[in-house]
């Protein structure tokens, strides 16, 4: 095996965003996202260029026959962008100053708020200092790491929590590897979604922490996949100490084990029920205890859930509808799509309990399906780091054009730094529609 020209290419596509360092450092640009013209200038630039090379990798069919030198070198540029300070999102400070109040003062990050330490090292770095830490207690410890192990140093803080999100990419590629093994292009597809540029620059530039969740729920589907149900379902309870959202899938691997189990055993399987529920549920307060604080251990999630934001698909259906003249309230929207969700997301669980999950291709598309129902859904702030959990799911469903799919699903997210990524989905799915209308068009015209 040996490099392709494409791998050549994406490799220094990828590698030019460090270039984005040296454009804001010359411009004087402090804002998290970029203001300045001429650094989203650059950005633009950067990242149209690397959507070429992208998708020049997802057309190459021969993309899979990359040697382990290739994989390394893939990751020594992964670790090149962790020194980059975080360019598009202050997520990453907000975890490192919440890992600082355990670290180094020893308080619940989520009983004690930023606010509360001014003269910490990372306080200027943070926005939303009234809030307590919003996600799993497994992160929690993660995001810890670097206050016990640099307490002094902001660069090196950052950075080793990068390299702990890339040891997370490197797990979430091998169970995915895992999972896509039942197609004759295995390979490929590990590399159209290892090195995808929504991911690499959500995980590895700005640090996002939903790269962790992910790789526990490759891993859960994988152990599911292969029938090893009490592995699976640690694997999603990991994944929900980390990030809650995960529990989306959960219902789908509960239903499909429990059809199985039953079918398997001829009778119902509630002993089964009955040591995964006792199993998980004591995994789940023996990670919550040291840290609980009540109500409070949820605040940020209970805040969020009454906004109705200005970049999700709600809201821009609700501005079509006055702009066509029909006037409806956010509420109703709001509900009304809640309610289509449900019955969606509903009929997808009633085939998940009919077939089992039994077929690989039944498995990807269903959960495809219902992350992106559930985006349609969404009215609380819609981060472009959140079409990552849909991602490897969109990979793996092989739907026609997939590699158009894939890159404007990417692209339309990394794009959205200086637009609404409502609008920008609207309009990749608009393309990727009128891309099937012409192929379907085209091959009439032929045929007749």
């Amino acid at each position: 095996m040996t490099f392709r020209p494409a791998h050549v290419y994406h490799a220094l596509s990828l590698l030019a965003l460090t270039l984005i360092t040296w454009v804001i450092a010359a411009t004087g640009e402090t804002n998290l996202p970029p203001l300045l013209g001429s650094v989203r200038l650059a950005t633009n630039l950067l990242y149209l260029n690397l959507a070429a090379s992208y998708f020049l990798l997802l057309s190459d069919r021969y993309a899979g026959a990359l040697p382990r030198v290739g994989w390394g070198l893939f990751a020594g540029i992964g670790l090149a962008l962790c020194a980059m300070h975080p360019v598009f999102s202050g997520d990453l400070m907000e975890y490192l100053i919440r890992g600082r109040i355990l670290g180094v003062y020893g308080l619940s990050p989520y009983a004690h708020v930023p606010a509360e330490f001014p003269n910490d090292l990372l306080f200027g770095f943070c926005t939303w200092k009234q809030n307590p830490d919003s996600y799993g207690p497994l992160f929690v410890l993660l995001e810890t790491v670097p206050a016990l192990v640099v307490p002094g140093s902001v660069f090196l803080s950052v950075w080793i929590e990068k390299a702990i999100l890339l040891a997370f990419l490197c797990l979430g590629v091998f169970f995915f590897r895992r999972l896509a093994s039942g197609f004759a292009d295995a390979d490929r597809l590990a590399v159209a979604f290892a090195f995808c540029p929504l991911l690499v620059v959500a995980t590895l530039v700005d640090g996002h922490n939903d790269i962790v969740m992910l790789a526990f729920t490759l891993g859960a589907c994988h152990f599911f996949r292969t029938k090893r149900y009490s592995w699976a379902f640690i694997f999603i309870t990991l994944g929900f100490l980390v990030k809650y959202t995960v529990l989306l899938i959960l219902p789908f691997l509960v239903a499909a084990a429990v059809k199985e189990k039953w079918g398997r055993g001829g009778k119902f399987p509630a002993g089964f029920i009955v040591r995964q529920i006792a199993m998980n549920a004591a995994v789940v307060v023996f990670a919550f205890a040291p840290f609980w604080a009540g109500q409070n251990t949820f605040l940020a999630l209970i805040r969020a859930s009454g906004w109705f934001y200005t970049n999700t698909l709600p809201y821009a259906l609700h501005q079509g509808l006055a702009l066509s003249g029909f006037s409806v309230s956010e509420a109703t929207v709001k509900y009304g799509l809640l309610a289509a969700f449900g019955a969606v997301y509903t009929a997808l669980l009633l085939r998940a309990w009919k077939t089992a999950l039994s077929d690989d291709r039944i498995f990807f598309r269903t959960l495809c399906a219902a992350y992106l129902a559930f985006y349609v859904t969404i009215t609380i702030p819609f981060g472009f780091h959140y079409l990552l959990w849909c991602l490897p799911w969109l990979v793996l469903s092989r739907w026609p054009f997939e590699n158009l799919l894939v890159t404007l699903y990417s692209f339309a997210g990394l794009f959205s730094y200086f637009k609404r990524m409502n609008y920008l989905l609207i309009l990749a799915a608009a393309a990727y529609f009128a891309a099937l209308a012409f192929k379907r068009f085209y091959t009439q015209r032929r045929l007749a």
